[in-house]
């Protein structure tokens, strides 16, 4: 059924797929703060290190984000389908939360460099 390259090359893959979400653990660093965007537009940046909630209003519906011992989360969002909410609480500069029917990104920004973004 199975020829022996179709196993070496499923291996291969499976190995080198591995190897590159191991690289980007690696680059993925503490972040210091959440940048909130809204259909595009800055909406704020808020410290990671200061509990806080963030209600995220706009035209397209309701959000709301809590920061909590230094991570991100979404609670509350008034989008059909709610997936936002199962993202889970976000800390490393790699990650971000996407609530794509009320076009709100959070995204975790680090001290300085190419995860940075200017507000």
């Amino acid at each position: 059924m199975f020829k022996k390259a179709d196993i070496i090359l499923a291996v291969t893959l499976l190995v080198l797929g591995f190897c590159v979400l191991a690289v980007l653990k690696g680059l993925s660093v503490p972040g210091n703060s959440v940048a909130v965007t809204v259909d595009g537009v800055p909406f704020g940046v808020y410290d990671l290190s200061k509990d806080q909630i963030v209600h995220i209003d706009s035209a397209n519906g309701h959000n709301t984000m809590q920061i909590l011992d230094g991570q991100a989360r979404m609670t509350e969002a008034d989008c059909p389908s709610g997936d936002c909410l199962t993202f889970g609480s976000i800390s490393q500069t790699s990650q971000m939360i996407v609530c794509l029917p009320n076009h709100v990104v959070i995204t975790v920004l680090g001290e300085s460099g190419p995860d940075a973004i200017a507000y």
